[in-house]
């Protein structure tokens, strides 16, 4: 019977579920002997805090003459489960024939190969072998190996059946008549016919004759392979881990879920999280504050698990920088790119605007877009606006292109927020607009006979050019994380020295910055990555004419949380 686990630290805070678990290493692999079923571990009650649990499901060891030990399982921090012992070799004398140490111990091989111990509270002692004619079987969750004598090989030991009930609600683990078992031993190895050793209930391979056909344990049980001299390959069965708690509702993410009895059990046939406290799946999921947080950097699907109100803070991709004008004699900065849009209800929103209303949500997929930040703009070419991001009836618009330097067409684009005006000799261009309650204009183009600034992007917090001629308006600050964070700054016309070409604080990037006297240029910066910042502009070298390029608009953001 397995031991009742314990969490070897002591949770502190707020005792958020009672999960039992039951976790089951991956087998050994078979060759001379059977080889040992992977431990098996039950813990009931342990009582987690909402957070994230490392899951892993060991790997069954590989088989024949180079075998393996299966890998370990374990849930979270509770105490690790270790692989089944490897069996021993076969018709050798060196004491390799002897079954390895592991959950439950391997078997013996011929020549009185002894069993592998297993380890405390995990598993049984692998089978002993006898002098020539056939080999034992590994040992289980349930039971020892079988011994061999004379030509009848051993059966691996049998598995536990103490989780029969989790077997059936989850369709997991070696059903007989009804009765689920898992970590079953694998059989040994006999003379002829059918000596073979049986593979012990719960997934334990069969044995072989020197006919050949071993049996690998099967997946998932954590059943040891079985023997098979003929140099076959009995692998061990991978392991499981299945989590469950006593509830009307989901109250964690990971693994396949299914409700049984009254009971939700998660579980895993291979590695992943399992999220204490979530009702919901989709991007990087953190807690603070009493909630649980979806943080999506890339496109994905917000899928809640029950009826739930979300917070959320959307913003687009940043627009890149206008491009500077190739003429000697002057420097002729773009405008800076501006600030994707900027939807919020936490904190504060974009664009001066009240607060937005958090969703009520269903359980289904909500879709997820995240939007790239758009291109700089090359020699006269005004920068690209960004994309926009969506989650599910919310889209926040894209930044808009940050006006080429040079006359004519150098407006700041329409976006979220405003692209800034390039600068002209003759005509500077305007601020593009910025998108009501998601972001401000940025600001024109400047004019003068010696250097010529481009206007700043629009942030979600400022107009352009609000800290000086050519900066970027500010983004503004959020705490929908758990921590205040700017996003939405809008990016820096281009320019020379000591024209204030500074980014919006929220990712914006630095204007192109024209040195005199062959002094190094500055090249543009791009808007932060998942902030929606406006890239920075480009301009022209005063006394070369050469270009100096701008810059990209930072990607938006997606995060969505809701109470635990």
């Amino acid at each position: 019977m397995p031991i009742i686990g314990i969490i070897a630290s002591a949770i502190s805070g707020n005792l958020g579920l009672s999960v039992d678990a039951l976790v089951v290493a991956g087998g050994g692999g078979g060759f001379g002997g059977g080889g040992g079923a992977g431990g098996l571990l039950g813990f009931n009650s342990q009582k987690l805090t909402s957070g994230n649990y490392t899951v892993t499901v060991g790997a069954g060891g590989t088989g024949g003459s180079s075998r393996t030990n299966g890998s370990d399982s374990q849930f979270g921090s509770l105490t690790l489960v270790k692989g089944g012992g490897k069996s021993g070799n076969d018709f050798v004398t060196d004491g390799t024939q002897n079954g390895a140490t592991g959950g439950s111990g391997g078997g013996g091989g011929r020549q009185s190969g002894t069993g592998g111990s297993p380890t405390s509270g995990q598993g049984n002692t692998g089978g002993t072998a006898d002098i020539t004619a056939s080999s034992a079987g590994g040992g289980g969750a349930g039971a020892v190996g079988g011994n061999s004598a004379s030509s009848q090989a051993g059966a691996g030991g049998v598995g536990s059946s103490a989780y029969s009930s989790w077997g059936s609600a989850t369709s997991t683990g070696e059903n007989s008549g009804g009765t689920y078992y898992y970590a079953g031993g694998g059989g040994g190895f006999g003379a002829s016919g059918n000596l073979f050793g049986a593979g012990g209930l719960g997934g334990g391979g069969r044995g072989s004759t020197n006919g050949g056909g071993s049996v690998s344990g099967t997946a998932n049980t954590g059943g040891g392979g079985g023997a098979d001299a003929g140099g076959g390959t009995g692998a061990g069965g991978s392991g499981i881990v299945i989590a469950r708690y006593l509830s009307g509702t989901q109250k964690a993410t990971g693994g396949t879920v299914v409700s049984s009895g009254g009971y939700y059990y998660h579980t895993f046939t291979s590695s992943g999280t399992f999220v204490a406290g979530a009702k919901a799946t989709g991007g990087t999921i953190t807690f603070s504050g009493g909630f649980a947080i979806h943080t999506f950097t890339s496109s994905g699907t917000f899928t809640p698990t029950q009826s739930l109100t979300a917070d959320y803070l959307v913003v687009a991709g940043g627009a890149g920088g206008g491009g500077g004008n190739n003429t000697v004699g002057g420097a002729r900065g773009g405008g800076g790119g501006g600030a994707g849009g900027l939807r919020s209800t936490v904190t504060v929103t974009g664009g001066g605007g009240t607060l937005e209303t958090a969703l009520s949500l269903t359980a289904q997929g909500y879709t997820v877009t995240i939007g790239a930040g758009g291109a700089g703009g090359g020699t006269n070419t005004s920068g690209s606006d960004g994309n926009n991001s969506v989650f599910s009836t919310i889209t926040a618009t894209a930044g808009g292109g940050g006006g080429r330097g040079g006359d004519g067409t150098n407006t700041g684009r329409t976006g979220g927020s405003g692209g800034g005006g390039g600068a002209s000799n003759s005509s500077p261009g305007a601020a593009g607009a910025g998108t009501a309650n998601q972001g401000f204009n940025g600001s024109a183009g400047t004019v003068s006979s010696s250097t010529n600034r481009g206007g700043g992007g629009g942030g979600a917090g400022a107009l352009g050019g609000t800290d000086a001629v050519g900066a970027g308006g500010d983004g503004v600050a959020v705490s929908i994380s758990g921590s205040s964070v700017s996003y939405g700054g809008g990016g820096a016309g281009g320019g020379q020295v000591g024209d204030g070409n500074i980014g919006g604080t929220g990712g914006g990037g630095t204007g192109a910055i024209s040195s005199e006297s062959g002094s190094p240029n500055t090249p543009a910066v791009a808007g932060t990555a998942n902030t929606g910042g406006g890239g920075g502009a480009g301009t022209s070298n005063s006394d070369t004419g050469s270009l100096i390029s701008s810059a990209a608009g930072g990607s938006g953001i997606v995060i969505v949380r809701y109470a635990i």
